[in-house]
């Protein structure tokens, strides 16, 4: 069986090692973090820090057939790059493309000499404006403005290189695509929806989603990654103003949530792509992948104090005990720990169905299920659509 190491326990392992599982892959979870999430999902679980391990940490590597990173700490990927190149281990991490997609000062410049299409930036594009931090990815230091005196609030704080780009009204899509020295396979396309934090909290995938913008997005997809010669996986979340697709931000690497969504929806399982590559140099095409899809929906509870509330990922990550259960409350996959405490909960959960339509049904069939089970006093679903 092949032997995986996942690097990382939070949402990014989390999703990793429930894919390995589901392909039939042994993961084994590294972590100096004795309670990250991922750790109660693992097949083992290693709990310490590679860059104070010293020889123990460079034997463990020399164990799995692949290193698989879900972490962004700067200092760890440098190591497992260093580390696995010594000892011929795969690493499922391009760092070169890394190193352009952590920065998204760096990418954005790289998009503008490519004429890759992302939005305005300021002061050439007027308020409301969208401010968000150059090296940090999804909802962190997220920020929408309206007037100048908090712009200049924030671009006044020292310590940190800030994107400045226009507010863009329209629905977000999510496209990871798998590289090949530039060559690309590009996956399916998905719907992301935000909380008030602007953190993802749903993602939409099935045979109609993103049908409007699909071909344009994997054009897109190609271009990025033979502008950036990308080996391995890459994440690209774009939004669509109506008229054309604008860049958000790109990520080489395994993401989090949207792999979870396309595998109930496609069977097209991103850890086992990555496997197949990094150690077999197998990169299928495209329409060897996909049959019939079907739709799903994945998002986050959260239940506390009576309240329910379908919540950013934040609320899943440090979340202890959480176990996998199938067909509970209409759900598919029901990722959770309210077995620790009936009062005290989170969950991430996947329902599917034949159409979008379908989905929707099955969901409001489990959210109302879920309410009556639990005596919930109120059901929050915090919105905000970029």
């Amino acid at each position: 069986m092949t032997r995986i190491g996942i690097v990382g326990g939070q949402l990014q392992g989390l999703e990793a090692v429930y894919l390995a599982r589901q392909a039939g892959l042994e993961a084994a979870l590294i972590d100096k973090d004795p309670f990250v999430p991922a750790a109660a999902l693992a097949d083992e679980f290693y709990n310490i820090d590679l860059l104070d391990g010293g020889k123990m940490a460079e034997c463990l590597l020399n164990e799995f057939d692949l290193i698989l990173p879900a972490t962004e700490n700067s200092e760890t990927l440098f190591w497992l790059s260093h580390t696995a190149n010594r000892y011929n281990v795969p690493l499922a991490l391009d760092m070169h493309a890394y190193g352009i997609s952590s920065s998204k000062l760096k990418s954005n410049r790289l998009f503008a000499l490519t004429g890759i299409p992302i939005p305005d930036r300021w002061p050439e594009c007027g308020l409301p404006v969208i401010v968000k931090p150059s090296a940090l990815s999804g909802s962190i230091g997220v920020e929408k403005v309206n007037d100048y005196a908090r712009l200049n609030s924030l671009l006044n704080k020292a310590g940190r290189e800030l994107v400045v780009q226009e507010y863009v009204e329209g629905p977000s899509y999510s496209l990871e695509v798998i590289g090949d020295r530039g060559k690309c396979l590009g996956l399916q396309v998905t719907e992301l929806n935000f909380d008030a934090g602007y953190d993802c909290k749903r993602v939409i995938a099935g045979p109609n989603t993103g049908r409007e913008i699909e071909d344009a997005f994997l054009e897109l997809g190609d271009r990025i990654a033979s502008v950036i010669k990308l080996s391995g996986i890459m994440d690209i979340e774009v939004i669509f103003d109506g008229k054309q697709l604008k860049v958000l931000e790109i990520d080489a690497r395994l993401p989090s949530q949207t792999p979870t969504a396309v595998y109930h929806s496609t069977g097209v399982n991103m850890v086992s792509l990555l496997a197949d590559y990094w150690i077999q140099g197998k990169l299928p095409a495209r329409q060897e992948l996909f049959g019939v899809k079907r739709a799903v929906i994945f998002e986050h509870l959260k239940f506390s104090r009576g309240t329910l509330e379908t919540a950013g990922e934040h609320v899943m990550a440090g979340a202890p005990n959480l176990k996998i259960y199938k067909d509970r409350f209409f759900a598919d996959v029901l990722i959770t720990n309210l077995e620790s405490s009936s009062e005290d909960w989170v969950a991430t959960v996947v329902f599917t169905g034949g159409t979008e339509q379908q989905v929707w049904e099955v969901r409001d069939r489990a959210i109302n299920s879920i309410i009556q089970y639990f005596d919930v006093k109120r059901y929050i679903d915090p919105f905000f659509n970029s």
